[in-house]
């Protein structure tokens, strides 16, 4: 589903119309377009959140972006931190380039693990911590490498602007209702239209459910991987 369509009204701003007021042919001003693409981002957002959680090992990306989500900088003999891209949500991979000159996956830490020596040491990294956007190496390489660093990440979806017409969601097309019924339950609460409100809000669920159980499943090729759950109910009984 595009963002827009005045012509065949396929549109996720002319569904809006139509979950509302009952036609797709007449744009209603009552619900202005700023506010239309601002409700649809927040729900666009909000189905991100579902679909990282609900295929980790794919880890889903939009689909209407021109590159993979890699990154790579040059290593600075003797900086001791990276910062990450504005896009980068989730960092799943650090690789550093060895003295040797492959590169070579570094394993994550937490800053709290690492000793006074761990911290000022210098050499070839075999670890990383992260604080905030700022990726630290450990440790602290003392020669320098072009595109000696490469970041593996996760990032958010491509907001729609208003200008947008065949713009389309970078996810499965037959959820990308999910953002106009969730645009349309916003504008539905904000003006107290109870006969609206229950429906959209099933029908949000009801796809929500079904894009989460499309995703889950979409890997059958990976062999499911079995976690033992802690039961501490019953600790110091």
């Amino acid at each position: 589903m595009v963002f827009s369509d005045t012509s065949t009204y396929q549109g996720l701003v002319q569904d809006i119309d139509f979950l509302l007021f009952g036609s797709s042919a007449i744009f209603n001003t009552d619900y202005a377009l700023a506010d239309r693409v601002r409700n649809i981002n927040i729900v666009w957002d909000e189905a991100i959140a579902e679909l990282y959680k609900a295929d980790p090992n794919h880890k889903w990306d939009d689909t209407t972006n021109t590159d993979l989500p890699f990154a790579t900088l040059d290593l600075t003999a003797n900086l001791d931190h990276y910062t990450l891209l504005d896009s980068a949500l989730v960092i799943h991979r650090v690789r550093m380039m060895s003295q040797a000159g492959e590169l070579k996956t570094l394993y994550p830490v937490l800053r709290s693990e690492l000793t006074d020596s761990d911290l000022n040491a210098t050499g070839e990294p075999d670890k990383y911590y992260k604080i905030g956007g700022v990726v630290f190496p450990i440790p602290i390489p003392d020669y320098g490498a072009a595109s000696g660093v490469e970041l593996e990440f996760q990032r958010g979806a491509n907001h729609f602007t208003a200008a947008d017409t065949t713009k389309s969601p970078g996810f499965a097309s037959q959820f990308h209702q999910f953002l106009s019924v969730g645009a349309a339950l916003r504008y539905a609460i904000s003006n107290g239209m109870k006969n609206k409100i229950a429906q959209l809000r099933a029908d949000k669920e009801s796809i929500r459910n079904a894009m989460r159980e499309h995703y889950e499943r979409r890997s059958p090729d990976e062999k499911p991987k079995m976690k033992l759950k802690r039961d501490t109910s019953h600790y110091g009984l």
